[in-house]
């Protein structure tokens, strides 16, 4: 972690212009900018929940990385620019400070099953592979190698139905699950 950025998530409220490896940080942060304070604003984002699929944590802010800041933005009521000043870190330690840390695997409300298709289908289909109960394909569709892998977790506990179909229990049982790795 930076200094500038461990400043920051310490406690030091207001970090005029924060210093990274010898070079001058200044917020907010855009599109263009890039270095190791991008990167672990990338890294928190991932951790959020806010998927950076294709560059992931690069330390390049580009328009992947805005449509994530646009996201957590609008998901938290702030101001939706894109842009990462000192209301979207603030609010961006809020969240990952939290008392249960949000999962490096979100999954999603409501039920699933096969047929279906998006990117709740790829949350669940990448949880399942982080659970060694791989779906063979994180391709957003719930196929019958998804079916199989939920049927496959299900059957690991008494509680749950052994039908294949990603519901509320299931759910609970995996973030169960998450939490213990």
């Amino acid at each position: 972690m930076s200094q500038a950025y461990r400043k920051y998530f310490q406690g030091e409220e207001n970090i005029p212009d924060p210093v990274v490896k010898g070079a001058s940080v200044h917020l907010p942060v855009g599109r263009g900018d890039s270095g190791q304070f991008v990167r672990e604003i990338q890294q928190d984002l991932i951790k959020a929940g806010f998927a950076l699929p294709v560059f992931g944590a690069d330390g390049h802010f580009g328009a992947e990385t805005e449509r994530a800041v646009m996201k957590f933005q609008k998901k938290y009521q702030l101001q939706v620019d894109g842009l990462v000043g000192q209301q979207t870190l603030s609010k961006l330690k809020e969240v990952l400070s939290t008392s249960k840390p949000i999962e490096d695997f979100p999954l999603p409300d409501g039920v699933l099953r096969r047929g279906d298709r998006g990117n709740e289908v790829s949350q669940v289909q990448r949880a399942l592979k982080r659970l060694n109960f791989d779906p063979k394909q994180i391709d957003g569709i719930y196929g019958a190698n998804t079916e199989d892998a939920v049927r496959r977790f299900q059957s690991m506990f008494r509680a749950l139905a052994n039908d294949g179909i990603y519901g509320p229990q299931t759910k609970r049982y995996m973030e169960m699950e998450l939490d213990d790795l």
